[in-house]
């Protein structure tokens, strides 16, 4: 699969969600952003919403939404700047209103796990053709097929697995290490036959390092400039020098795996003879001696014979003097 020109069969797919971090700021925004690129993110997300239709006017959260909601115009100075500075962009719309000005700016577009149930926005999604990265943290397994199963009226089974990435994640703020369950990826991947990513919010890199492990291929973590703001996001995003740390280990990792095989490659096949036993004169032999069993021992390496091949020495004669611990070889 491919998405925002990465080929994610070989490499990792980063992305830094700054989410709502900017506090309704452009500014800050700006420069969040400017600090994900510097970090080596391949993406940064935000959430977009219309406050009146992400949270009901009656909850405590709305006040804070309303705070830090950027308008479309806002997120047209804002992609003007990605594309400034060279950096791909995403959206999560958490309000389902949102997703004609979306369609119109990206092919990709990310689901909250909130919204995984949610059928109209899955359904305009779909009609929109949008490739969709979906977030699965208070989902079950019947939950998530089910979902699926609303994606595939569209997306037929051949091209599901180019159209969807499914995202392990757990929606606490924050994650404690022993509620992370990473090996829901592995399951995850297994299960439905997709590319799994993981969507962090665990305090650290170490659940995206071991989500890696288990064959995540896009890497969400909340993104920062400053771990110490107010807002709970803060706390539990990375940095600069978080995501750096991240993505060089991250990729170190996806360079060691290899493939999914076990195979003597090219470079094992020059160094396998010198590792392999072969044969050695077990005493001192003598030109055109008939060779036994009693004459032969084992050491390294396999130029002439291998170990296993001994049966076929015996019997032969030596063409040359061949003294105590050298190799056989030069046989009639």
């Amino acid at each position: 699969m491919k998405l925002f020109n990465k080929n994610l069969n070989k490499d990792i797919l980063y992305i830094a969600e700054i989410g709502v971090n900017h506090e309704g700021s452009i500014a800050r925004c700006k420069k969040i952003i400017k600090q994900a690129k510097e970090a080596g993110a391949d993406v940064v997300k935000f959430q977009c919403f219309t406050p009146e239709k992400y949270v009901s006017v009656g909850e405590k959260k709305f006040k804070i939404i309303k705070n830090f909601f950027l308008s479309q115009n806002d997120f047209d100075h804002i992609i003007k700047y990605c594309n400034k500075i060279k950096i791909k962009y995403l959206f999560t719309p958490v309000s389902h209103d949102w997703i004609n000005y979306l369609k119109k700016k990206n092919e990709v577009i990310k689901i909250a796990s909130g919204d995984l149930n949610f059928d109209y926005l899955l359904k305009s999604a779909i009609y929109n053709n949008l490739k969709i990265i979906l977030s699965t943290g208070i989902s079950d397994k019947i939950e998530i097929a089910r979902a699926l199963k609303i994606i595939k009226k569209k997306y037929k089974k051949e091209t599901l697995n180019k159209k969807v990435v499914l995202m392990h994640c757990v929606s606490n703020y924050p994650v404690e290490d022993k509620d992370a369950n990473i090996l829901s990826v592995k399951y995850l991947k297994d299960k439905f036959k997709l590319v799994t990513g993981y969507s962090n919010h665990v305090i650290g890199i170490n659940a995206c390092l071991a989500s890696i492990c288990m064959g995540a291929r896009v890497i969400e973590f909340h993104f920062t400039d400053d771990k110490n703001r107010k807002f709970r996001d803060h706390k539990l995003s990375l940095n600069k020098n978080d995501v750096k740390k991240l993505i060089s280990i991250g990729n170190n990792f996806n360079e060691l795996f290899g493939k999914y095989e076990k195979e003597v490659t090219k470079n094992l096949r020059k160094v396998k003879k010198t590792l392999m036993k072969g044969i050695i004169a077990n005493k001192n032999l003598s030109k055109n001696q008939k060779l036994s069993l009693k004459d032969l021992t084992y050491a390294r390496p396999a130029k002439y014979f291998a170990a296993n091949q001994i049966n076929r020495l015996i019997g032969r004669r030596l063409k040359k003097d061949i003294k105590k611990g050298h190799l056989i070889k030069n046989i009639f």
